[in-house]
């Protein structure tokens, strides 16, 4: 096209035309237009055919199109062209959608505080930023998909989508499936959306920046909400933010996400109305993500309901007595240590653990969650809390009558019983102390019985309590066996002495054999497994 085809030009195309010419701004009007006027309105034909470069394209190299305040009637379109300038366009109103599909820009595209139908740019290359903020609207969809934007994507301050206190089935203003952004994306500081944001597989080489934004999923037919934040796949090189008053009513998913900073959610709400978690569903879901960093999830302004952390990996965990809500999925989680202000106590941890879904915790009990846990507080040098974890455990599983359940049913007594016996008298191995006291306890208690019956006549040790020490230790030699006085009248003691003699040796080596179990950690499935 030419130039002279779009003769007579209207004020606002005149003053653009002049404004471009110039490389300034087209100062059409200081507000955004609320209707269509003659004195405002330009053609998006002719926006479009000055964004390809007029007719000039190679002296329009490294412009700019500026425009303040302009109604753009009818629809602008550079699909598949290459644009060599920058596009500015600042409080203007669009009556269609923009169409930026397959296109090459330059420079930067921008629409602060403007009115849009919608805009459409898979696969659409921008050597730029692209910035949708300052109180930009768009009614319908964003989209990015296979985009490139070598700078950032601001929607900070944004308003996407439509229907806000209902969005409709399927609804999604913002999609960058696959996109590849080389700054950052900037989705907070008062940024909402009605409907799924989906970034799924999006490359974002900086930051992921969604704090202080407010995300309203989808309500269906049976009154559910779905997704409102999609990160499935996405890799991000800096850190996701969703902290400082971000909130969501329905889903935050993040499966396979790769981030190699932090994901911070400090201060964030998820399913803020509640109705995201029905039907068993889930408020974070980061199955199978990787993060490099910190996962960081306090003071949040509600529990977590059905959060899934599934197959997931963290380098550290800070969570908080406002994380943790129920109906949690912890297999497979893995987390490196816990960091700064995240609690050890084993208290806090048994809580943790006791709070998953319940079938993880019963029928189909998931064993990996409590070994982290033991193992995580043991690297860390928390030892004694470790063993708490441990014996909780074990408490646990005899409470879901999972001991011996591999026996034949006549038989499942005898490990029931081992089992009770073992964490009374050492704590499941965790707390060789109480076997010493117990063993303490057997010798002074014996020694006592054999002092009595020498009191009442009957054969009796010389030393009771140097004998008893004897029978209790079996590789102990005290020569006390030689001691034995033999009463001048055999009494009903004699035989009751012997006994106990005999139940006290039986007694040592089983004693004997379970400290030399537990020092040598064979009695600790954690460290066997």
């Amino acid at each position: 096209m030419m130039l002279s085809e779009f003769e007579p030009l209207s004020r606002a195309e005149r003053l653009l035309l002049d404004a471009f010419r110039a490389d300034g701004i087209a100062r059409v009007a200081y507000r955004r237009p609320p209707a269509a006027s003659p004195d405002i309105t330009l053609r998006a034909e002719f926006l479009s055919f000055l964004a390809r470069g007029g007719d000039e394209p190679a002296a329009a190299e490294d412009r700019r199109i500026e425009v303040l305040g302009a109604w753009v009637q009818g629809r602008f379109s550079v699909q598949g062209a290459r644009v060599p300038v920058s596009l500015w366009l600042f409080r203007c109103v669009f009556e269609q959608s923009l169409e930026f599909d397959g296109a090459r820009v330059a420079g930067s595209v921008g629409f602060p505080d403007c009115a849009l139908p919608g805009l459409r740019a898979d696969g659409c290359h921008i050597a730029g930023s692209l910035t949708l903020n300052s109180g930009c609207r768009v009614t319908g969809e964003v989209r990015l998909s296979r985009a490139i934007i070598q700078g950032d994507l601001n929607c900070e301050r944004a308003r996407l989508g439509g229907g806000f206190d209902s969005p409709r089935p399927g609804q999604r203003p913002l999609v960058a499936e696959g996109a590849h952004i080389s700054g950052d994306v900037l989705l907070g500081r008062g940024f909402e959306a009605a409907g799924e944001v989906r970034l799924l597989g999006t490359r974002i080489d900086g930051d992921l920046n969604a704090s202080g934004a407010s995300l309203h999923g989808c309500v269906d037919a049976e009154g559910v909400r779905h997704v409102a934040l999609n990160l499935d796949r996405v890799r991000v090189a800096g850190n996701v933010m969703l902290s400082g008053g971000f909130a969501a009513a329905g889903t935050v998913r993040l499966q396979r996400a790769r981030i190699a900073g932090d994901f911070d959610a400090t201060d964030a709400a998820f399913d803020v109305v509640g109705d995201a978690t029905w039907r068993s569903g889930a408020a974070l879901l980061l199955d199978g993500a990787r993060i490099e960093g910190a996962l960081r999830l306090c003071r949040l302004q509600t529990p977590l309901l059905g959060a899934s952390l599934a197959h997931a990996r963290v380098g550290a965990l800070v969570d908080d007595d406002s994380t943790w809500g129920q109906r949690h999925v912890l297999d497979g989680f893995r987390f490196a240590r816990l960091a700064e202000g995240a609690p050890t106590a084993a208290a806090f941890r048994l809580a943790w653990l006791g709070r998953q879904r319940p079938a993880h915790l019963d029928a189909d009990f998931r064993p990996d969650p409590w070994r982290r846990v033991i193992k995580v507080l043991r690297r860390m040098g928390h030892d004694h809390e470790a063993g708490a974890v441990a014996v909780g455990r074990e408490t646990w599983l005899r409470r879901i009558d999972r001991i011996g359940d591999g026996m034949p049913p006549a038989w499942r007594w005898l490990p029931r019983l081992g089992h009770r016996l073992f964490g009374l008298v050492a704590g499941y191995g965790h707390r060789p102390a109480r076997l010493l006291m117990w063993t303490l306890g057997v010798w002074l208690a014996c020694a006592s019985v054999y002092q009595f019956g020498a009191m009442q006549g009957a054969s009796a040790p010389a030393n009771p309590l140097l004998y008893s020490l004897e029978r209790l230790l079996p590789l102990l030699d005290l020569l006390q066996r030689r001691t034995w006085a033999t009463a001048a009248v055999p009494t009903g003691w004699d035989s009751l002495l012997q006994g106990v003699g005999v139940f006290e040796a039986l007694l040592g080596w089983a004693a004997s054999l379970v400290l030399f179990a537990t020092l040598a950690g064979w009695a600790d499935r954690d460290r066997r497994s």
